[in-house]
Order: structure tokens, then C-alpha cells, then sequence
């Protein structure tokens, strides 16, 4: 799996347990981890690359040298108690077989895993992940919010431009994922091409239904 020879490594023996199993130290993972440890909570961090683990480590943080993608290391970590796992491995098909596997094993656990594209979102949904993280879409999300704030927004209005972005751009890959066929180009999917214009229709009335009730209210002061 690792072009790095990081399957090549013998695994390590996990020696410790948390609520929060972390499958993947790139940059990703570790941000999750640094964020979800300074919250006080537990965290078992697995990869297969070396060289990722020892950069971890040397920093002062713990993780574990092995394919998390193997049941008997999830086990080893503490799949049959944690509450959290968290998918951020580089490679696609080794994110949505460690997804399948855990969410055949724990129907109950929440599952936050990275996604490269929209299609990947789609296919991680499918495989039964929970909370998906699309790259730079969060990033982007911010950057955008930059710009409204620069155009003579309010904060208030900024926020609300955001959140109606992210709730309407969170239900719309849900409704996509319903009518992705991944042997068709999304261009040839007739049903996916029509719900996704539909959809791109919908942000500005949510945003104007939004605004305006809140101006009812009184939320903004």
C-alpha cells in the first residue's frame, strides 16, 4: 500500500486505548488529533508510513506503525469500545474498506472520514461514513467568507451567507449521493444532472427565507 515501504515495517504493538481511533497522520490527521487531544480527550493514532510516525513522534505525540485497514490492529486499538473514528488515509479504496469493515463491525460508531472529491463523498457515504470532510472545502468556505466581509457585510450577514452555504451544500450531497452511478461520468447520469440543477437553485431562497427570519426575531441584536 505505501510507495514508502511502510507496509514493509513490522507493526507495532498497541499498548493504548481511547475513545478516539485516528486512521491516518498526513496533515489532516493531524490536525484532528492535535484539536480532539487538546480537548482532553483520547486518541489512538494508527498509520503505515514510517516516516509519519516517527515526524509524530518526535514532536511529542504518540501513534502506532501500522495498516489500519487491518482488523486486527482496529481491534488492537480498541475498535469494539471507541466512539470515534476518524478515516483521514491517503488513499481512496483503503478509506472506504476501512470504513466498510467498521461500520459492518459497529453499526453504532460515528465514522468522520476525509474525502479527495465529491465523488469520493459519494462513495464514503455509500460505505457508511457518518460526517465527511471534503478537501479545501472548508478552507474554501473560509476564503469565501473573507471576500463577503471585505464587500461591506456585516459579520452577522457573512455568518449567515456561510452557514446557508454549508447546510444547503451539506443536504445537497446527500441527495447526489442518492443518484450517483459510479460506472457513468456525471455527465452522462442523467437523473445525477438533473437533481444537481435543481439543486443549484436553491442557496438564494434559503438564504433570503434565512435572513429574513431572522430579521422577524430579532437574532442579529
Amino acid at each position: 500500500m505505501d510507495e514508502d515501504g511502510g507496509d514493509a515495517q513490522e507493526a507495532d504493538e498497541i499498548n493504548k486505548v481511547g475513545s478516539v481511533i485516528v486512521a491516518g497522520t498526513g496533515r489532516f490527521g493531524q490536525v484532528v488529533n492535535r484539536l480532539v487531544t487538546l480537548a482532553g480527550i483520547k486518541t489512538v493514532v494508527l498509520d503505515h508510513d514510517l516516516k509519519k510516525i516517527e515526524l509524530m513522534r518526535a514532536f511529542g505525540f504518540k501513534g502506532f506503525l501500522g495498516d489500519p485497514t487491518r482488523p486486527e490492529l482496529l481491534h488492537a486499538a480498541g475498535l469494539a469500545h471507541a466512539r470515534v473514528l476518524v478515516v483521514a488515509l491517503d488513499d481512496k479504496e483503503a478509506c472506504l474498506k476501512l470504513v466498510r469493515y467498521a461500520r459492518a463491525t459497529r453499526p453504532d460508531l460515528n465514522i468522520v472520514a476525509r474525502a479527495r472529491d465529491r465523488t469520493h463523498v459519494y462513495a464514503l457515504y455509500r460505505a457508511g461514513a457518518d460526517d465527511i470532510v471534503r478537501e479545501l472545502f472548508d478552507s474554501s468556505l473560509r476564503a469565501g467568507r473573507y471576500v463577503i466581509e471585505n464587500m461591506d457585510f456585516s459579520d452577522f450577514e457573512a455568518n449567515e451567507i456561510e452557514k446557508t452555504f454549508f447546510s444547503h451544500d451539506r443536504y445537497a450531497i446527500k441527495e447526489l449521493a442518492e443518484v450517483w452511478d459510479p460506472d457513468k461520468a456525471l455527465r452522462d447520469n442523467a437523473a445525477y444532472m438533473e437533481r444537481a440543477r435543481a439543486l443549484n437553485a436553491e442557496p438564494e431562497a434559503a438564504l433570503v427565507e434565512r435572513l429574513d427570519e431572522n430579521s422577524r426575531t430579532g437574532t442579529e441584536g
